[in-house]
């Protein structure tokens, strides 16, 4: 099967150096006006050669011959190939219109359908396969974006403004206007387009968003676009011999080299492949290779007496690229200001498969014109054959090519792989510096976050409720005097070198005041949360008294009686009364609540002395009887007797 293919294809190339001798019979003149003329071929995955005619687009097998053709009612445009929409459909531009040709089915063909016509010039189309949308640029117009079933996603200008300043057009924005075709970058979702004042433009697939615009004008207006897939969008001069790579996140510089003189047109295209080198050929017959970083490689054994015209195409492994170099019988380069070439005649071809990454030749061949042994019984013999047709052909044909072709998996996985994602960098300094100023941050940020918490906590105290926060500090102050001064009071009581009962009362009483206090400060009036004190079990200073409940009894001279009932007070009925007690004394404000305790503590303290005076002049069982005592509960019962008759 190979050597079937490398013999028609064999064929095809004697063929066209038969008809593009220089010197040509006017018979042969005459049969050169009959010959029908391709556009622009486009390989499809499927290994066949697809271009158009005339008013007539065709599908050939990768030998030369023709698959199945369809009949168009207009002529179609040779500078542009067939593109791809995906569906089995191809977009051809035929007199500025665009028409759509469905592949046949089973056998049967189908009229071509009209896609798009706007009446005006067409400058270029693209197809997102991945968007379903065909992108179309519309002289003097913009560039009209367009789903499959022909409705219409938006309209973009080179004229645009943002926040009130103008973005592109800045030398002459009257007459700004897109003049290029649309080029489409997969692995980023971007569209790049430029302007006829040397502007460079990428645009998102989704809307109309301008992602950034690039100034060339200062290095030339004229130039071609390339999307590497791989992060990269690469810019070619060819007046000036100039390759550029540019960021295509942020449209940036990365990288400039420079190469041989270039070819104007479609032989300044270069072609990527799937190691994410770019190869052009030059008129100085070397085939230039950069790497994704600007590393250059060139092929070895370069025959100084050649030139390539055509871009250069890659193989179906996406490893390799085929290059066509023309050998002259004499070539003069001028390199200076401007860089001229001029060839005489052409002597032989050579078509070559080359690996830029290792720059090795895998297959060369070379044909001449000067072979008589012709067998044109192929359709191609119809066409006029150029070398850009001719390369096709071998491409498609896969000649000499050691490597597997890839699948379309294979294609799918990797297409982006060597596009990486753009990492900003915020902060440019020291890396020690950064590191110890995020510390500092992440410390700041906890402290502020702990703040919140306990702001957040402190308004939410039932004394800041309904009354200035003024009066919640004085209060905190004032209960802080007032601890402080019972401190003093019962140092003062202990150094006293009297031991009577009424200072042990006395000290047992401003003990349990000292005791309240302090619950005020670390509960109601404390900066944290509110804090129930009944919950929390209340521990005595001094013990209670151990004993059993007496009661003592008095008789007046008119038979009445009273008797006095002395029992112990249980923990949590104390408990109860003070919280009540506290709770009575919190609601009222802060001095009127100081008061209250001054003047309990004053009551007790009066009710304690009288205690002790009545219990000296009493009998035994009557001087352990306290009138007001804070430990105690006092109840009186008075009974009436009846008088006897």
């Amino acid at each position: 099967m190979v050597d079937l293919r490398f013999f028609f294809v064999s064929l095809i190339i004697i063929f066209f150096f038969v008809f593009s001798t220089v010197s040509q019979s006017p018979d042969q003149t005459v049969e050169n006006k009959s010959l029908r003329v391709l556009s622009k071929t486009l390989i499809g995955d499927d290994g066949r050669v697809y271009a158009c005619s005339d008013n007539d687009f065709f599908s050939f097998e990768s030998n030369g011959s023709i698959a199945w053709s369809v009949h168009m009612d207009f002529k179609c445009n040779t500078g542009f190939s067939p593109v791809y929409s995906g569906f089995n459909q191809m977009l051809v531009l035929t007199e500025n219109r665009i028409l759509r040709i469905d592949f046949p089915r089973n056998g049967t063909k189908s009229e071509p359908e009209m896609f798009f016509d706007p009446g005006e010039t067409i400058l270029g189309f693209a197809v997102s396969i991945s968007s379903s949308s065909v992108y179309i640029t519309v002289k003097d117009h913009g560039l009209y974006a367009y789903n499959m079933i022909r409705q219409q996603l938006w309209i973009a200008e080179p004229k645009t403004e943002r926040f009130g300043y103008r973005l592109g057009c800045q030398k002459d924005y009257e007459n700004c206007k897109f003049d290029s075709p649309p080029v489409i970058d997969s692995c980023e979702a971007s569209i790049y387009i430029s302007n006829n004042e040397g502007e460079l433009y990428s645009l998102s697939l989704r809307g109309i968003y301008y992602q950034w615009i690039q100034d060339l004008s200062l290095v030339d207006k004229f130039f071609t676009v390339t999307p590497g897939n791989n992060g990269l969008v690469y810019v070619v001069f060819p007046t000036k011999s100039l390759v550029f790579a540019l960021d295509s996140f942020s449209g940036d510089i990365l990288w400039q080299k420079t190469v041989g003189p270039l070819a104007e047109g479609s032989g300044s295209q270069p072609v990527i492949d799937t190691n994410s080198w770019v190869s052009i050929g030059s008129l100085d017959g070397t085939l230039y290779s950069f790497s994704r970083t600007g590393e250059l490689k060139t092929p070895e054994n370069v025959e100084t007496d050649s030139m390539i015209q055509v871009e250069p195409l890659l193989d179906c492994s996406g490893n390799a690229v085929y290059v066509s170099q023309t050998k002259l019988e004499g070539k003069t380069d001028l390199i200076g200001e401007s860089t001229f070439v001029s060839a005489k005649k052409p002597e032989t071809a050579v078509f070559s498969l080359v690996v830029p990454e290792t720059r090795s030749i895998h297959w060369s061949h070379s044909y001449s014109d000067q072979s008589t042994s012709l067998l044109l019984d192929e359709d191609l013999q119809h066409f006029v054959l150029d070398e850009r047709i001719v390369l096709a052909f071998i491409a498609a044909s896969n000649s000499g090519n050691p490597f597997r072709c890839r699948s379309k998996h294979d294609k799918l996985s990797s297409s982006c792989s060597f596009a990486e994602p753009e990492h900003l960098d915020i902060y440019i300094g020291n890396e020690r510096t950064i590191i110890w100023f995020l510390l500092f941050e992440f410390v700041i940020i906890v402290l502020f976050a702990a703040l919140v918490r306990l702001c957040f906590m402190f308004w939410k105290k039932q004394k800041l409720q309904g009354r200035p926060f003024s009066a919640f500090l004085d209060k905190r102050r004032l209960l802080h005097r007032k601890r402080r001064e019972i401190d003093r009071t019962i140092t003062r009581l202990q150094n006293e070198s009297t031991a009577d009962e009424f200072s042990v009362d006395k000290i047992n009483d401003l003990v349990q005041e000292r005791e309240n206090v302090k619950r005020k400060l670390s509960s109601t009036y404390s900066l944290g949360r509110d804090i129930d004190a009944s919950s929390k079990s209340k521990d005595h200073v001094l013990p209670l008294y151990g004993g059993g409940s007496r009661s003592l009894s008095f008789r007046n001279r008119e038979n009445e009686s009273i008797t006095i009932f002395q029992t112990h007070r249980h923990e949590s009925s104390s408990s109860s009364e003070e919280s009540y007690r506290d709770q009575h004394y919190d609601d009222d404000d802060g001095v009127a609540d100081d008061e209250n305790d001054e003047g309990d503590l004053k009551r007790k303290q009066k009710g304690k002395f009288l205690a002790h005076s009545e219990g000296s002049s009493s009998e035994d069982d009557y001087e352990s009887c306290g009138i007001a005592s804070s430990r105690r509960s006092t109840y009186l019962k008075k009974r009436s007797l009846s008088f006897r008759d």
